[in-house]
């Protein structure tokens, strides 16, 4: 598609609709992940996954980090008219997800038991915590490759093969953890090996593109060599998205540390369940977000600054008002959305019904929290993306510090949608005066001066 002449509608259309199926289809998963956990394997299992997840959080937020400021550079270039630039930017991004990712594995590899007696991980939960982080760590580049090589792929001109290749590693997974988890029960070692297959298969896909001859910024020599100060810009852009994922690790720490300390291990898998609605929807604004980003980025590169408003306008009708319909089906039948995680757990379901009604009325304003950082970083405004995810993470910790000590458990549920509300107030300030900066000159009256 032409970017330049097509109607801004239909090229909104055409990269949001298969980036939005396409983490949707991964929200999925993730869901169904949760589902074959939570009927094969029980409580001990959702709560031994919520204990591993903040480390493989690492892994995709150094993943998000490369994927999205690789694939944002790369849209600006080509917005640009600059091909050989964008194949230089494409290239040191394939060349980070080894820099970084080897040593990360063994760093994750290594402090893993630690990681988990810290948070207070005791018996069957802390059992199923470590076989899953047994495969996980040891494998943080390839998890790396599955969340970043789709970002490139979409950049590159090519969207519905992103989708293709979620699509098939989203049904490859829910394939797998029926084998390994329902029929032979390895438990949450099935788990993990089916996630590392079917990234597997994404990073196989999407790298056909990335290598051949029909991507919009074709690999050569040059383009392969490695430049510091391209990989170091490649970083800064998509830093704020690595943030992201750091503060969703960074809250799930601090969450279990005080389920654990104000209930009991079936509170940290009712967090668990929450967890995968919250991953749901906000795995769906960050698809909206990622069709967004390189049509920001393309008209902000081509001078065209009524487009770049109009993008942003329908992104968050689509990713905050889809959040609010979500939120008020939650809240009218929450015993309905924690049942499909269960069997006959009465415990289980009344701390889940519980948790979704304290710690996911506001879940709305996390998509929109992502939607207003991801239009700084494509505006290439990445301090301002920053200060919003930085904020998201830091302004967590006094709520949870105070809240739990007036109000107990509740209190620890109350925290993040409370903080969300303060955050998305300042975001909505800082939206608000980029927007007005983006407002076209108004003409000068003939006989007036400046």
């Amino acid at each position: 598609m032409n970017l330049a002449s097509a109607p801004l509608q239909r090229a909104f259309w055409h990269y949001t609709l298969p980036s939005l199926a396409a983490l949707l289809v991964s929200g999925t998963y993730q869901v169904v992940d949760g589902i074959f956990v939570g009927h094969f394997i029980g409580a001990d299992g959702l709560a031994g996954i919520n204990l591993a997840w903040p480390w493989v959080g690492i892994m995709l937020a150094a993943g998000m980090m490369i994927g999205i400021g690789t694939g944002a550079q790369a849209s600006l270039a080509q917005g640009g008219g600059k091909r050989g630039r964008a194949a230089l930017f494409v290239a040191q991004g394939l060349w980070l997800l080894p820099l970084l990712g080897v040593p990360l594995a063994l760093v994750l590899t290594r402090l893993s038991p630690s990681f988990l007696a810290w948070q207070g991980a005791e018996g069957a939960a802390a059992a199923h915590a470590q076989a899953y982080l047994d495969l996980m760590a040891p494998a943080t580049p390839l998890v790396m490759a599955g969340v970043a090589l789709p970002f490139l792929v979409r950049n590159l001109g090519a969207p519905r093969l992103a989708t293709l290749a979620l699509l098939l590693g989203a049904v490859g997974n829910i394939l797998l953890d029926a084998v390994f988890i329902a029929w032979l029960q390895w438990g949450l070692t099935g788990a993990a090996l089916a996630t590392l297959l079917s990234q597997a298969l994404v990073a196989v896909v999407c790298l056909w593109l990335v290598l051949s001859r029909r991507s919009r910024a074709p690999l050569d020599r040059r383009a392969w060599r490695w430049r510091p100060r391209a990989g170091a810009v490649l970083l800064g852009t998509g830093f704020s998205s690595m943030l992201m994922y750091l503060y969703l690790s960074l809250a799930v720490v601090l969450h279990n540390l005080l389920l654990l300390k104000h209930g009991q291990a079936v509170q940290v898998a009712a967090y668990g369940i929450a967890g995968y609605l919250m991953a749901f929807y906000y795995l769906a604004a960050e698809g909206v977000a990622g069709g967004m980003q390189p049509l920001v980025s393309y008209y902000q590169g081509a001078g065209q600054p009524s487009r770049v408003r109009q993008t942003l306008r329908l992104a968050c009708l689509i990713g905050v008002g889809g959040g609010v319909l979500l939120v008020l089906a939650m809240m009218a039948a929450p015993a309905w959305f924690a049942s499909a995680f269960m069997g006959e757990d009465p415990a289980l379901l009344a701390a889940t019904t519980r948790a979704i009604r304290l710690h996911l009325w506001a879940l709305f304003l996390d998509g929109f929290l992502v939607l207003a950082a991801c239009w700084f970083q494509s505006l290439g405004l990445g301090r301002k993306a920053t200060l919003i995810t930085l904020g998201n993470m830091l302004i967590q910790l006094p709520f949870l510090a105070l809240l739990p000590l007036w109000l107990g458990l509740d209190g620890v549920w109350l925290a993040l949608p409370l903080s969300n509300v303060c955050l998305s107030l300042f975001a909505g300030w800082l939206l608000w005066r980029q927007w007005r900066r983006l407002a076209p000159v108004p003409a000068t009256p003939a006989g007036e001066r400046r």
